[in-house]
């Protein structure tokens, strides 16, 4: 019997010892919509920061939809968020849009990647048609962490606030629309000028 119990407190022993591993990194849920002065933060190494920011540890490390971000620097405060499989494209004051994975191809998402802004292009183009239809369209160019010579175009149409001033708020968010790239080609080659 004390065979057992001293055979029994040697692996209790060595599984306890074995399971702190403190060199392990701490994971983070780190919200997608903190001011800008904890956007280039990092959390593992300035701990102080992490109350203020809003970021608290994953205590259960089951939880895999911690969402990831990627800040752009063309529209300010726009940002690329994966949470899980899903990828979408967040502006400020309007809903977010989700996208296919192969319109961000090759963009990373880590915690190392989120310190860094994605040096994107924007070309935004805002006409008339024949017919007083007014169009804002612009063209986001994201360029490709894995690829660096490969970059991937989306293009979006901004939808006109409905309501007045009187009933139109801020608070109001609007839909963007994903339109193809050719579309957006093609309408600006006949009306803009």
């Amino acid at each position: 019997m004390q065979k057992y119990i001293f055979i029994s407190a040697v692996a209790f022993g060595l599984i306890a010892c074995g399971g702190s591993n403190n060199s392990k990194q701490e994971m983070l849920h780190i919200p997608t919509d903190m001011p800008d002065i904890c956007q280039n933060v990092d959390f593992n190494v300035d701990k102080s920061m992490r109350k203020e920011c809003g970021v608290k540890p994953v205590r259960y490390q089951a939880y895999r939809n911690v969402p990831m971000q990627r800040h752009l620097i063309n529209p300010n405060q726009a940002s690329l968020v994966k949470t899980g499989n899903k990828v979408e494209i967040r502006f400020p004051n309007a809903f977010p849009v989700a996208l296919d994975s192969t319109q961000v191809d090759g963009v990373a998402f880590s915690d190392s990647k989120r310190l860094a802004k994605i040096e994107n292009a924007m070309d935004y183009k805002e006409f008339y048609t024949e017919h007083k239809e007014r169009y804002k369209l612009f063209k986001l160019t994201i360029p490709s962490d894995a690829n660096p010579g490969k970059t991937n175009l989306i293009c979006f149409r901004v939808p006109e606030l409905k309501g007045s001033d009187r009933t139109r708020s801020a608070a109001m968010a609007a839909q963007m629309e994903v339109i193809p790239c050719e579309t957006l080609d093609e309408l600006v080659a006949k009306y803009a000028k």
